[in-house]
């Protein structure tokens, strides 16, 4: 029976971290899979079912050698073991495709574009969100300093322009300060971060490197909060930013925490599209 298509048509293994991939389990759900929920040693089952689909915690799996859990997790060791022969199973970064042999397929959701677009759709609404809910103020004819325009860089702004704000973006290159151009945003080259800094009512960093250096710190008034989205090492040194005693809200995994629901159907989806059983 071809996946999706009856309440017995797969019985996918999810072994959600958060509130993401409970999503994912609804949206399964909703998909007609029937769905075993996992996080420690309690929920396991005497015997294990079939499975024709794993869902490991995403972006990455395991934290200390343990599974990612609002439990605490089983240790990694055994839930490689647990994990029956599939078709496909969806794993963070940290999982190496050799640990998946029981497996024809390993899906990475930071490979496929149509996710990372959804996600960074995500990321920029709560984000906005979280802007809102710091500046306690009207953002119109506020000024706002996106630094990067990747996928998320470039929602960011469409979002903030379209609120009625000046936005600077600082971006790597020229193609991109065109493309940010032309969206609406006053483009500025890396280089000159620190006067971009000077301006900025509220600052949003998509650069997982650390681009707010001394001088662009030392320019940022202590009123204007600084959004970090990006992942480690971060835009700037926490330390520095602490001491100079300005508000960095990092909102890493962003999208599960603001809507955990679209979240999971989003990896859902992706996980789904790879074993062919979605189209687009």
């Amino acid at each position: 029976v071809e996946l999706g298509t009856s309440r017995m048509a797969a019985r996918p293994f999810l072994l959600p971290a958060c509130q993401a991939e409970r999503g994912a389990l609804l949206a399964a759900g909703r998909a007609g899979w029937e769905t075993l929920h996992i996080e420690d040693a309690a929920d396991v089952p005497d015997e294990m079912p079939p499975a024709q689909a794993v869902m490991l915690p995403w972006p990455r799996s395991f934290r200390e050698e343990r599974l990612i859990s609002a439990k605490g997790g089983l240790e990694r060791e055994r839930v490689l073991a647990l994990i029956p022969a599939c078709r496909a199973v969806l794993a963070g970064g940290d999982v190496k495709e050799e640990e998946l042999a029981q497996t024809a397929l390993v899906v990475r959701p930071e490979k496929d574009e149509t996710f990372l677009r959804k996600n960074a759709r995500l990321t920029a609404e709560g984000a906005l969100a979280t802007v809102m809910r710091v500046k306690k103020r009207a953002l119109m004819r506020e000024t706002a300093l996106v630094t990067g325009y990747g996928r998320i860089g470039q929602e960011m702004t469409a979002r903030l322009c379209a609120l009625g704000m000046f936005v600077i973006v600082c971006a790597r290159s020229e193609e991109q300060m065109r493309m940010a151009h032309a969206a609406g945003a006053h483009p500025v080259p890396l280089a000159q971060i620190a006067a971009a800094c000077r301006q900025a009512d509220v600052i949003i960093n998509t650069i997982p490197a650390h681009v707010l250096g001394d001088a662009a710190l030392a320019a940022t008034a202590r009123d204007t909060p600084i959004i970090e989205l990006a992942s480690a090492p971060y835009g700037l040194e926490m330390q520095k930013a602490v001491k100079l005693g300005l508000q960095v809200c990092v909102e890493s995994g962003l999208p599960g925490r603001y809507a955990p629901l679209d979240a999971g159907e989003a990896l859902f989806d992706a996980l789904t599209r790879a074993m062919g059983t979605r189209k687009e």
